[in-house]
């Protein structure tokens, strides 16, 4: 009896409180656009579907009230603006010059030609691609005060774009560990699996498995305002974000997309290293190599046995198995690049962890977060922190790879030699 009477008040309060609002709708009244206490009242109750619907209602005729600069909130300081700005640039400028020699150099370089660079050509294009268009769409986004340009499908286009380049990257990411986890821990297979013919259709087939979700997701993202209920719908005005209502088929679309490029990569990456590891300690531990005995690299006394045929004046050594304590050049270099790699990795997500932590905030935040700056501010930096990570894949490659480093400095010398012979003839003239 206790739980209807409490039904029957709850619906009789959100009966007297929508009736109140209507009626001041009706009347061209903005008195209570300028009381919250009922749309709070009402907000408590947004698991009733009239109320659903009324929220989306009073969204269109509260935003007839108000004014644009209000759903934006206030705008960040000019100096944190104009610092931001250039920590952008900087980045962008050598994060696009980076990644495009590298793909240059991989291309150009026939030694380089390895399954493992093919993925990090990839991962060099995805990052360029990334620069290009995220670092443009942050800088228009400071400045706008989180308000799009008046074009036609642009929240679209850039979130198609920036998820696309995004979802590639992790995925050749995942791709790359899975086939040094394929070489080093089941190596006789790893050539009827990894041939570079289908190494090439791997890399095709993740660009167009990555379009998939990315046209999903732009066609979702759109100019939308909030309502007191949390859901967005798409409008006129307002910040790009995705549409969401209580009908559709993604309910939580923030949590999903972090488990699916976030969580799931990263525990696939962590056992495939864990793996990697132990088997080249593994490998390391009990390597052990046939050196002939009375060679240079034995310390003993020489043995010889005489054969008893005609070729008896000839002695063949004695071979015999010791320990080799120091690993071998093949497992040296496979170490290395699997220091280079994981390197990657983990500045690859380490620079996407406060991307989606930001996300999550500004998900079950979203009243304080409208008229934030602190908000404002940790978007850019999170956005920052991606552009981060693609234009310090190209660094780690020099630092940690002589065979990249050489091929790279080769080129910048024939590119620079190239331009004084120009120079010269230019001059001569």
């Amino acid at each position: 009896m206790d739980a209807d009477n409490q039904t029957i008040e709850k619906y009789n309060i959100i009966f007297d409180t929508v009736t109140n609002i209507k009626r001041n709708l009706f009347n061209n009244s903005d008195d209570i656009f300028k009381n919250q206490s009922m749309f709070t009242l009402l907000s408590s109750h947004c698991d009733n579907k009239d109320v659903i619907k009324f929220a989306a209602l009073a969204l269109e005729s509260a935003f007839d009230y108000s004014n644009n600069e209000l759903v934006n909130g206030a705008p960040l300081h000019l100096a944190i603006k104009v610092v931001l700005t250039l920590i952008f640039i900087i980045v962008g400028c050598v994060g696009l010059v980076g990644n495009l020699f590298t793909v240059i150099v991989i291309f150009k370089t026939a030694s380089l030609h390895s399954h493992t660079n093919c993925f990090l050509a990839s991962l060099a294009i995805s990052d360029f691609c990334l620069i290009v268009v995220g670092v443009s769409f942050d800088l228009i986004y400071i400045w706008r005060n989180g308000d799009p340009p008046p074009i036609y499908g642009y929240c679209s286009f850039t979130s198609t774009t920036i998820s696309l380049f995004t979802f590639a990257s992790i995925l050749t990411i995942v791709s790359l560990t899975a086939e040094r986890f394929q070489a080093i821990c089941y190596p006789f297979t790893h050539r009827t699996v990894f041939d570079r013919r289908r190494v090439m259709k791997l890399i095709y087939t993740i660009w167009i498995v990555a379009a998939i979700p990315s046209l999903y997701i732009g066609m979702k993202f759109q100019r939308v305002l909030t309502d007191f209920c949390g859901y967005s719908h798409p409008h006129q005005f307002g910040s790009c974000s995705l549409v969401t209502n209580p009908d559709s088929p993604l309910r939580y679309p923030v949590e999903t997309i972090m488990v699916i490029t976030f969580v799931l990569p990263l525990f696939f990456i962590v056992f495939c290293y864990c793996r990697i590891l132990a088997t080249l300690n593994e490998m390391s531990a009990s390597t052990t190599v046939h050196t002939p005995v009375g060679t240079t690299a034995s310390d003993s006394i020489q043995f010889q046995f005489s054969r008893s045929s005609q070729n008896a004046n000839h002695s063949f050594p004695l071979t015999v198995h010791v320990k080799n304590y120091q690993p071998p050049r093949s497992q040296q270099a496979q170490k290395m690049v699997i220091k280079m790699l994981f390197t990657v990795t983990s500045v690859f997500f380490l620079c996407y962890l406060p991307y989606h932590i930001q996300r999550l905030i500004i998900q079950y935040n979203k009243e304080y977060c409208n008229n934030s700056t602190f908000c404002k501010f940790l978007f850019s930096v999170t956005g920052l922190l991606q552009y981060v990570s693609a234009t310090l894949n190209p660094i780690f490659y020099n630092l940690m790879s002589s065979r990249f480093r050489n091929a790279f400095n080769k080129i910048i010398k024939d590119f620079l030699s190239k331009s004084d012979k120009e120079y010269g003839s230019l001059a001569r003239l």
